[in-house]
């Protein structure tokens, strides 16, 4: 029988997350960059017809406006990355299977100026973040543990069927020549390419 890792869920039942883009916000007279990541609001488990419970996180959920230099932020919208033409493409694969579960953000820049400057993954437990450092190659690499690393197989590379194993996680691009790009992780690969 093979170790099991550490970092391997214990999850008996696939986790869902809020349904809220993580909120951000920009001082559009220095270029500050916050985020509401709690609002007090209690973590609750939801039953909302569905075969698991979803995990409502606190933030997002009131509405506010952080203030920098005595002026209200502007929030960053979300911009799909379909809708960010070829300036910056990014991409990911899930990797790892059960045990070593992780994933690995590529991109790459079709326009000066548009280089990444940070990612942010939301998951299921919350949000990771990383910064793109000067003269860092692609790719970087987000890892799970606990309901994060929860997966039906141990496909290594994830095929993502239609078990969807990580639908509801969103990752983030800020680019401050276009903003904040979001792409979803609800990509069904084998049951759109007709293979199920």
């Amino acid at each position: 029988m093979a170790d099991f890792s550490p970092t391997r869920t214990h999850a008996s039942w696939k986790p869902r997350t809020t349904l809220e883009h993580i909120p951000f916000f920009i001082c559009e007279e220095c270029g500050h960059v916050y985020s509401n990541l709690d609002d007090a609001q209690e973590i609750t488990l939801v039953n909302d017809g569905e075969r698991s419970l979803r995990i409502n996180l606190p933030y997002g959920h009131e509405p506010v406006t952080p203030e920098c230099h005595g002026k209200p932020m502007k929030a960053l919208e979300p911009i799909n990355f379909e809708e960010v033409d070829e300036r910056i493409h990014f991409d990911y694969k899930i990797l790892g299977g059960y045990n070593n579960n992780c994933i690995e953000v590529s991109w790459k820049v079709g326009e000066p100026g548009c280089e990444p400057r940070w990612f942010a993954l939301k998951t299921f437990t919350g949000m990771q973040m990383k910064y793109v450092q000067p003269k860092k190659w692609p790719p970087i690499v987000f890892a799970f543990a606990d309901e994060d690393a929860f997966a039906y197989c141990d496909r290594n590379p994830c095929l993502e069927c239609q078990f969807r194993c990580k639908t509801g996680m969103e990752l983030y691009c800020y680019v401050p020549k276009i903003g904040l790009v979001c792409r979803s992780m609800d990509r069904i690969s084998m049951v759109k390419a007709g293979l199920r």
